[in-house]
């Protein structure tokens, strides 16, 4: 018996018509009418989905042809499973490419919100700087190429939640104190890699359900993933440290300087040219972020002490 009159018999044990066989396998009628009178033969990939669609093995079908059946049917389940990680590959490229208009759209709303609305901000500077947005465009591709959407989606809920909330604590923060230091994008910061930690955190939780292990080529690269987002969250550490160190230094030392500026002025004394050595904090190691900042902004206090102290009534008086 030829592989189309079985093909002709095991349809109709099936009590399927050519139509129907087309429709399911995505291909003419006609194609299969050539295949059952022995025109034409199926693709091995035709020939594995007709095997499943008729409840029987590539062997059945074949009955014995020229080709091995097993060798058959493992080079048609190979070529099936090419296919399907091409259009996996090919839809997640799709996902990235709209994830990159979503960022892109993004962007546009915070031009629009502080840029041409002059909305008070402290961020905006600094997402221009720092291209973050589309940073963090490139690892939520990467998640989502790796298949980690819940992690992907936790980096795009931290941004979100980032935006309004580092802004407003920014703001806060400059309002309340006599330097003004702007520290809306450490704030950033924190939020976006919070929720970035709590994702992954899900993701290995939801791993543990699984079944099937990765393989070994997307472990590397999630491995090198995992590696270049430790790094990067490492590096923004240590520069936030170093911020942080110097707005204290440079809080500390106008507040200094100030008060010398002050009692300068008050005693009649002419206007210090510097900040001298002995003025310094001991407990400030030299060439420390802090002392920088106390460095940076002594002279900046002492000068507002001084001429506040020179400009009021007692002092025009005495």
């Amino acid at each position: 018996m030829t592989i189309g009159e079985t093909i002709r018999r095991l349809r109709k044990e099936k009590g399927l018509t050519q139509e129907a066989v087309a429709a399911a396998l995505d291909i003419s009628r006609q194609a299969i009418a050539k295949w059952e009178s022995g025109q034409s033969l199926p693709s091995t990939g035709n020939l594995l989905k007709l095997a499943q669609l008729l409840d029987v093995s590539p062997d059945e079908l074949t009955g014995g042809g020229q080709s091995p059946p097993s060798a058959l049917e493992q080079y048609a389940r190979r070529k099936l499973e090419e296919d399907r990680k091409k259009r996996e590959v090919g839809n997640a490229l799709f996902q990235v490419l709209c994830l990159a208009a979503g960022y892109f759209f993004l962007w546009l709303l915070c031009l629009a919100v502080f840029y041409l609305a002059g909305i008070k901000n402290c961020i905006w500077g600094w997402m221009q700087d720092v291209p973050v947005l589309f940073t963090t465009w490139l690892f939520h591709g990467a998640f989502l190429l790796l298949g980690r959407r819940r992690a992907g989606g936790a980096l795009l809920a931290g941004t979100l939640a980032a935006i309004p909330l580092a802004n407003a604590a920014g703001l806060a923060v400059m309002e309340r104190t006599l330097t003004g230091r702007n520290y809306g994008w450490v704030f950033y910061l924190a939020v976006l890699f919070a929720f970035c930690g709590l994702g992954c955190l899900w993701e290995l939780r939801a791993a543990k359900g699984r079944a099937a292990a990765p393989s070994r080529r997307r472990r590397a690269t999630g491995m090198a993933l995992a590696a270049a987002l430790s790094l990067l969250f490492l590096a923004c550490v240590f520069l936030a440290v170093r911020q942080v160190r110097y707005g204290l230094g440079a809080e500390t030392g106008y507040r200094s300087g100030y008060a010398a500026g002050e009692a300068d002025a008050g005693a009649g004394k002419p206007r210090a040219p510097g900040l001298a050595a002995d003025r310094f904090p001991a407990d400030y190691a030299f060439g420390s972020s802090a002392y920088k900042g106390y460095a940076v902004y002594w002279s900046s206090g002492y000068n507002d002490g001084y001429d506040a102290r020179a400009a009021s009534p007692e002092s025009a008086g005495g």
